[in-house]
């Protein structure tokens, strides 16, 4: 069973992922959860320490996700990797580091710092599992490594949000995209 400040944090992580940081106060946390927002400003004296738990939380789920896909090819890291976002279109809601993105001037410098290290983890591992399937001739790159990351990173973020506009088809079109333009 979860503990209230994980309830608290996941609850925020779905309010700030589907409305944005902004968007949300914790009476829209307190109220489904039948509790005071006192509870929640026990865990979590400003909104600032909760997005900062947030941010944690899937650096907490980031490893735990490349400990599972250890020992995969490169593509197939990739296409997890891919599947993880099209799980999170499927929920209507955008992945973590683009929510932040579209707040981030109105977060200060600690959580900015956190969101920062782990938006580079993100870009370090593809970028190591892009340059691991290029050596063995698994994946096909017309740029380095790291370029190719962040054309990947940014089609999936932007896929992401465009879909909530557009529709999931043009997710599954962009997916299928980065997916033939790094197999040979």
């Amino acid at each position: 069973m979860q503990s209230t400040k994980e309830q608290i944090t996941l609850l925020a992580d779905e309010l700030m992922r589907s409305n944005g940081y902004n968007a949300f106060s914790y009476s829209d946390i307190s109220k489904p959860m039948g509790i005071k927002n006192a509870a929640i400003h026990y865990h979590f004296p400003s909104k600032s320490d909760l997005a900062f738990e947030v941010v944690s939380f899937h650096e907490e789920s980031f490893d735990r996700f490349t400990e599972r896909v250890n020992g995969k090819s490169p593509l197939q890291k990739i296409k997890m990797f891919l599947n993880f976002y099209t799980s999170i279109q499927q929920t209507g809601r955008i992945c973590v580091i683009g929510a932040f993105a579209t707040d981030w001037n109105a977060m200060n410098d600690e959580i900015q710092h956190s969101m920062t290290s782990f938006t580079n983890k993100v870009i370090e591992w593809l970028t190591e599992v892009l340059n691991e399937g290029s050596e063995s001739q698994e994946v096909l790159l017309t740029h380095s490594p790291h370029s190719e990351a962040l054309s990947i990173l940014t089609n999936i973020f932007g896929a992401t949000q465009l879909s909530r506009i557009t529709g999931s088809d043009h997710f599954a079109e962009i997916k299928q995209n980065i997916l033939s333009r790094i197999t040979p």
